[in-house]
């Protein structure tokens, strides 16, 4: 009787170690393909990371979304989003929902993607980006991710104003700027950059240089980050060019120089520069 129950505990051990080889496999696995997915999505690879992230999943063997599997989610969303697979970004952005459904990153980018989405999915327009902006906006988190998703909004409008030149479109994009520098405070420089475009193509420049200047001043303070000197040159170049259009030719060509002695020099510039040097003479 000792015998057989040695047996049996023999037996019950060596399938408790075979299941630890198992599961240590599978986690192993998962982690492999994790971290080959993430050096993909780095390189630029979208669609192999988006590969990999599924065999991750795969491999995690679970139906609740816990743990590793937030993180796998969240990096496969952000491929499929850089891939231009916007259907297929707004699933897995969902699913991070279900796990936290306040949670304003997610939020912003499912407004970002319903934009994008605006015009393609019938089953989807430019009202839904918004009310999904909007409870971000509840969540109280200003990042540069918000500010982000509100742009892009902006920036939908004003393309469809391009391509019907219908004011109302123009309007809608004034009235979501306005909400934009109103929720920052006017303390954003990328949001003013955007303003003073947005104002120079209703063609009020003063407006546009007022934003200009502020959105100036504020980056003087800080130390720029690569996103940050993108905006100062949209700034800079905007000032030229209000004063271009406002006929102060000496300005304009002051505000030109400074852009080609930061940023040096590019066909949109150059031919401003030609533009002017041959009317004030």
């Amino acid at each position: 009787m000792a015998l057989a129950v040695q047996v049996k505990i023999r037996r019950l051990f060596a399938a408790g170690v075979l299941a630890l080889i198992m599961l240590c496999g599978c986690s192993g696995k998962e982690k492999k393909n994790f971290e080959a997915g993430k050096a993909l999505l780095n390189e630029g690879k979208y669609a192999e990371a988006v590969d990999a992230f599924d065999k991750a999943i795969d491999a995690h063997g679970s139906n609740n979304i816990r743990g590793l599997e937030i993180d796998i989610l969240r990096y496969r969303a952000e491929a499929e989003y850089r891939a231009k697979d916007y259907k297929a970004a707004e699933h897995s952005y969902k699913l991070l929902t279900s796990a936290d459904e306040n949670r304003s990153e997610y939020l912003d980018m499912l407004s970002i993607i319903y934009t994008k989405l605006s015009n393609t999915d019938m089953d989807i327009n430019i009202d839904n980006a918004i009310d999904m902006y909007e409870k971000a906006a509840k969540q109280d988190d200003k990042s540069e991710l918000h500010i982000n998703a509100g742009i892009t909004i902006v920036q939908y409008y004003e393309d469809m104003y391009d391509k019907k030149l219908d004011n109302t479109y123009l309007d809608s994009a004034e009235e979501f700027l306005e909400k934009l520098l109103k929720e920052t405070d006017r303390k954003n420089a990328k949001v003013l950059a955007v303003y003073a475009k947005h104002m120079s193509k209703r063609e009020d420049y003063d407006k546009a240089l007022e934003a200009v200047d502020e959105g100036i001043a504020l980056l003087e303070k800080k130390k720029l980050n690569k996103s940050d000197d993108e905006t100062l040159k949209s700034l800079m170049f905007s000032r030229g060019s209000c004063y271009e259009y406002k006929s102060d030719y000496n300005k304009a060509l002051e505000a030109f120089n400074a852009y080609i002695e930061k940023y040096g020099e590019d066909d949109s510039v150059s031919h401003e520069e030609a533009f002017l040097k041959a009317r004030i003479r």
